[in-house]
């Protein structure tokens, strides 16, 4: 056996619930390597020390309620994977695509639909736009001696 699988059987091999060829093993083992001799060592220092400590009486009936609450929190739990249990792993990230691609279908039906009915603007040339941009309709409202309108008289006097 090498050091790792006897490491592991220590506690076992402490309390001599290995088998008689298994122990015999060990105890060979034990003779020739200093690491798992001391891993022993260890494991009985501990317990030693364990065996001082004092131990402290239950109340009456613990135990009992202490397990009967443990299964009833079983069988709570359960109830909620059985719910699931029919439904494979592998459905929940399914759904979840099949949800977002069905979203997805219906934004693009009804934005095509509400947008279909609305009519664009028609194309305009560059020249238009900068005409539109450019216009100073927008200033003929402006009451007489106002920035605008001292603007506006500006322009007409290079035009003419």
């Amino acid at each position: 056996m090498k050091c790792r699988e006897i490491k592991r059987k220590l506690s076992a091999f402490q309390d001599k619930e290995l088998p008689e060829f298994e122990m015999k093993e060990i105890e060979r083992h034990l003779r020739n390597c200093s690491a798992c001799s001391q891993a022993l060592h260890e494991i009985t220092s501990v317990w030693h020390v364990l065996s001082r400590v004092e131990t402290i009486e239950s109340a009456p009936f613990f135990w009992t309620r202490l397990s009967h609450r443990l299964k009833e929190r079983e069988i709570k739990h359960s109830s909620w994977k059985s719910i699931y249990a029919p439904i494979p792993k592998f459905a929940f990230p399914v759904l979840t695509i099949l949800i977002l691609f069905f979203g997805l279908v219906i934004g693009i039906y009804l934005g095509q639909n509400i947008y279909h009915h609305s009519e664009l603007p028609s194309p305009t040339s560059v020249e238009d736009e900068m005409d539109q941009t450019l216009s100073l309709s927008s200033f003929d409202d402006f009451p007489e001696e106002s920035v605008a309108d001292v603007y506006v008289t500006l322009l007409s006097e290079d035009n003419h």
